[in-house]
C-alpha cells in the first residue's frame, strides 16, 4: 500500500484527540527519523493486537514505551516496552467521525 496504512480506531484510550470510530492514516516512512516523545504511532502489540498510542519515552536500549491519552487507557507499565520492529507506522492524520 505504498507505505501507508488506513486504520479504524476502536475504543477511547486516545480520546479526545483520537475518538472511538475515527480513522487514522499512518506511514512507516516517517518512523525512523521522527520517532520521539509525544508522537502517535500504530503498533502490532504482542498482547493487545493492533493499537494506537503516544510515545512516552524511547529508552537508551531503543525500546519504545507507550501511553494512552485517556485516563481509562492501559498504563505504560502494562503495555510494556515495544521494539521498533513492532511499529506499523507513525500517525500522520486523524479523521474524526
Amino acid at each position: 500500500m505504498l507505505g501507508f496504512t488506513f486504520f479504524k480506531v476502536r475504543g477511547n484510550s486516545m480520546s479526545p484527540n483520537i475518538p472511538n470510530d475515527s480513522y487514522i492514516l499512518a506511514s512507516r516512512w516517517f518512523v525512523g527519523c521522527f520517532l520521539g516523545e509525544g508522537k502517535k504511532i500504530l503498533i502490532q502489540h504482542n498482547t493487545y493486537g493492533l493499537i494506537v498510542k503516544t510515545v512516552a519515552l524511547v529508552d537508551h536500549h531503543g525500546f519504545i514505551w507507550l501511553k494512552g491519552e485517556n485516563s481509562q487507557s492501559i498504563s505504560v507499565e502494562k503495555i510494556g516496552p515495544v521494539d521498533k520492529s513492532q511499529v506499523i507506522g507513525r500517525v500522520l492524520s486523524v479523521f474524526k467521525k
